[in-house]
């Protein structure tokens, strides 16, 4: 039997008779990082880039078309969402779908019902403002995307490229274009757009496309009605173009076609 010597330090305890702490002992048998100083600043340099590529991408942006409702506005709706879904799910975990007292009504009517009806609303002001753009008709990638790529065209000569290029439209120069004056166009427009979105993903749509009825005189002229450039052009034709009797596209389609886009 091997004897231990008499001033040898017993296990657990230092030489000087002090307990040894286990999370010392455990340090010291820990093998050793690899961790390099120059590994770490390379983590942090790739972090701090990496934050601070929004803020570049953000200060490319136009700020002339920022529009502050918009941005701010779909970041509460989302903060709603998410509040709304937090308060049922804890009233579901917290009474088991079983509320009694008044607070815990109050809870679930919150979460399932008031808030629910307040994204409802501002979201569908915010879809219905979003899909008036450009971005959102070049979205139908086999149906709109040759007709937008054509009106961003600068060397096209259609009526599309020519208003687009030179900013006669500043903004959702599509819809402005394709939808009538006040608020009756607006709903006329979404209405058929529901059409339209049931013929693209069913494939029932033929290129090029074709208009489901001739283009409107008044879609034309609550524009080009005030434009002095179109009192001194159009005085011949002028009563019957705003008769209706006379087509605006008779005489501008021939050199200026709408789109110039062909049979895919």
């Amino acid at each position: 039997m091997k004897r231990t010597p008499h001033n040898a330090p017993k296990l657990g305890v230092c030489s000087r008779g002090e307990v040894d702490n286990p999370q010392a002992e455990k340090a010291r048998r820990r093998p050793p990082s690899n961790f390099s100083p120059g590994l770490g600043a390379a983590r942090l340099l790739a972090w701090w880039c990496v934050s601070l590529f929004p803020l570049a991408a953000q200060a490319q942006l136009d700020h002339s078309k920022f529009d502050p409702v918009d941005h701010y506005g779909s970041r509460c709706l989302a903060a709603v969402i998410v509040s709304g879904a937090a308060l049922v799910l804890y009233s579901l975990l917290r009474y088991r779908g079983n509320p009694r007292s008044v607070g815990s009504w109050g809870i679930l009517i919150l979460g399932a019902g008031i808030l629910p009806v307040i994204t409802s609303s501002a979201g569908g002001v915010l879809v219905v403002q979003r899909s008036q753009r450009v971005g959102m008709c070049n979205s139908c990638h086999l149906a709109m995307k040759p007709y937008v790529d054509d009106m961003k065209n600068p060397h096209s000569q259609s009526l599309a490229a020519l208003h687009y290029n030179n900013r006669y439209i500043a903004d959702d120069q599509c819809y402005a274009c394709h939808t009538s004056y006040g608020m009756f166009g607006t709903v006329q427009a979404k209405a058929q757009g529901i059409f339209d979105v049931y013929k693209y993903y069913t494939h029932s749509f033929t290129m090029p496309l074709k208009m489901r009825k001739p283009y409107p005189n008044n879609d034309c002229l609550k524009c080009h009605a005030g434009s002095a450039k179109f009192l001194a052009s159009h005085k011949k034709d002028r009563e019957s173009m705003f008769a209706d009797e006379v087509s605006c596209m008779q005489c501008h389609d021939d050199d200026n076609p709408a789109h110039n886009v062909g049979p895919s």
